[in-house]
């Protein structure tokens, strides 16, 4: 299968993850950092989040991550409605970072959820150096987004977030995977700090606005840094990189 979009270490596809991870070779990517649908009836352009099949969406999923990821990091968003299946739905040992959020909008609830969960767990023995002052937490920019329509996603990620993760548990050069492209937030990360991307994402719609984003990460690292960039220099593990290439398909 080959990609739908390719440029400058990025392969993006554009189909059904359940269909496109199995034709990836095993252990070809470093790391899988993704944000699925939520599995609670949200409305997305094109994806039909019925709550009823999000297990076997999950389930489906997490096989083919570990299957995939050679001796690297997962990392899957979620939403808490959903943490009293996490224990059926991922691997023994996982633990839970925080993406805490800078701003939230009050809804008529009692609690306001001021953090996403974000389940992650090691496959194989990652070979990641301890970096000073990593934490299982980070601050999002949320309320940049929350207005922001022109992104063409109703739930776009936090960047400096996503960024993090990346930065801090891959090396530089390193593949990530998201399976779950959705606005492309993984891919602009990957770019802006060195890492290889591959994203699959169902939606045309959301495809092309990943495509658009990514296209212009590119041409933001090739220039001088501008103020305006998304990127905030996130943690980096450091100089050392992977050797890892993206498939010859």
């Amino acid at each position: 299968m080959k990609p739908t979009w390719e440029s400058e270490g990025v392969q993006l596809y554009l189909g059904d993850c359940l269909q496109v991870m199995p034709e990836l070779a095993a252990g070809s990517v470093d790391a899988v950092v993704t944000d699925p649908p939520y599995g609670i009836g949200f409305q997305y352009a094109e994806h039909q989040d019925d709550p009823q099949r999000y297990e076997f969406l999950v389930s489906a999923f997490v096989d083919e991550a570990e299957r995939l990821v050679k001796d690297g990091f997962v990392f899957v968003w979620q939403a808490m409605p959903h943490c009293g299946d996490w224990h059926r739905w991922f691997p023994q040992g996982f633990r839970v970072f925080a993406a805490l959020k800078n701003f939230v909008q009050f809804r008529p609830t009692p609690v306001q959820f001021s953090w996403d969960p974000v389940i992650f767990w090691a496959v194989g023995k990652p070979d990641i150096p301890p970096v000073a002052g990593l934490r299982d937490y980070h601050m999002g920019n949320t309320a940049k987004y929350v207005a922001e329509k022109s992104i063409g996603h109703p739930c776009p990620r936090p960047l400096n977030t996503v960024s993090y993760i990346v930065g801090a548990f891959t090396r530089p050069g390193c593949i990530v995977l998201d399976p779950f492209m959705g606005s492309g937030t993984t891919g602009v990360a990957c770019v802006q700090t060195g890492r290889k991307f591959i994203g699959i994402e169902i939606s045309e719609q959301y495809f092309q606005v990943a495509v658009k984003r990514i296209s212009e990460a590119q041409l933001q690292v090739r220039m001088p840094l501008d103020p305006k960039s998304e990127s905030d220099g996130s943690l980096s593990i450091g100089e050392e990189g992977c050797q890892s290439s993206l498939p010859n398909l």
